[in-house]
């Protein structure tokens, strides 16, 4: 049925490339109301989901009576494919949500593609996949006004900061409304420093206002900018973060020593071995034939007695 679909659809109904023209639907201008005259015409090869690969005639127009010095396009071409470009804006999506959201590979959507009579190479995948990300980018910051009042209507918003690939590399600095889960934006900074941040948090500021609370990590540069961009404004510290960095305080001396003898009894590779026959053994356990979980299961309690005995030969008691 799927086959019999795609065979019948329209990119398949063209044996040869057709020739489709477009002009745009004004004809008069808006300036001395006198019809507008024909430019010049144009024509290339666009490569869309919807009709396929085809020759786009465009007629481009322009007044010749007036000092208008506008050039009128075909609109309808223009809602098809980005000026410029021969791939539609369908194209550039499908390839988007195939790098980004399905995780595949530009060799297969290169192939799914080919199945949809639109052909493309690898690196125009690549290429695709980049101007995605961009025209999402504009689409998200035309989208503020909208994001601001529906997350008004809820009563405001709770910003949410985060910095990914902590190190010595750039972050991406990351920041979103917990109430209504939308990401209010990105940027990419060379380190958590409160002079970077800063800028970034006042275009959050001019897009949709003040927040209700802010919630972060501890890091110094995020505080410090908090502080001089929301003053007064509720400051809170993920809990996440800080059971992780009170946990790393209080336990570090033991998972120093812990790692040390590991290290020195070359253990990590039998731990990982027991780990694996452990989660084999409690995944038979979980099956609901087998009764669902049972920690009086003979396996499950074999397997915890011989890494408890594993344990202590290298531990002790």
């Amino acid at each position: 049925m799927e086959k019999m679909a795609r065979e019948s659809s329209v990119p398949y109904l063209f044996r040869e490339q057709p020739i489709l023209p477009f002009r745009s639907a004004r004809t008069d201008c808006p300036d001395c109301q006198a019809a507008l005259k024909v430019k010049k015409t144009q024509t290339k090869t666009v490569h869309t989901l919807a009709l396929g690969c085809f020759s786009a005639q465009e007629t481009l127009l322009q007044c010749d009576r007036c000092d208008n010095q506008t050039i009128y396009a075909a609109e309808e071409l223009n809602r098809l494919v980005p000026s410029g470009s021969t791939f539609g804006f369908d194209v550039v999506t499908f390839v988007g949500k195939a790098l980004f959201l399905r995780h595949r590979c530009a060799r297969e959507i290169v192939e799914e593609l080919r199945a949809r009579h639109v052909r493309l190479s690898a690196s125009e995948v690549g290429y695709l996949g980049k101007k995605f990300v961009i025209y999402l980018a504009l689409a998200h910051r035309q989208s503020a006004p909208r994001l601001k009042k529906v997350m008004r209507a809820k009563g405001g918003y709770m910003l949410h900061l985060d910095g990914t690939c902590e190190g010595g590399g750039p972050i991406l600095m990351s920041s979103l409304d917990s109430i209504s889960e939308i990401v209010l934006g990105n940027v990419k900074v060379p380190g958590e420093k409160t002079q970077l941040i800063i800028p970034f948090l006042e275009e959050i500021k001019r897009r949709y206002g003040i927040p209700l609370a802010v919630v972060h990590d501890m890091g110094a540069g995020i505080l410090a900018a908090v502080k001089k961009v929301f003053p007064g404004i509720p400051d809170f510290i993920c809990h996440f973060h800080f059971l992780r960095d009170l946990g790393k305080d209080l336990l570090e001396p033991d998972y120093d020593a812990i790692r040390k003898r590991l290290r020195q009894h070359a253990l990590t590779e039998k731990l990982l071995y027991l780990a694996r026959k452990l989660k084999t053994a409690v995944g038979a356990t979980t099956d609901p034939a087998n009764g669902g979980t049972d920690k009086r299961n003979p396996c499950f309690t074999l397997y915890k007695a011989e890494a408890k005995k594993e344990i202590h030969v290298y531990y002790g008691s």
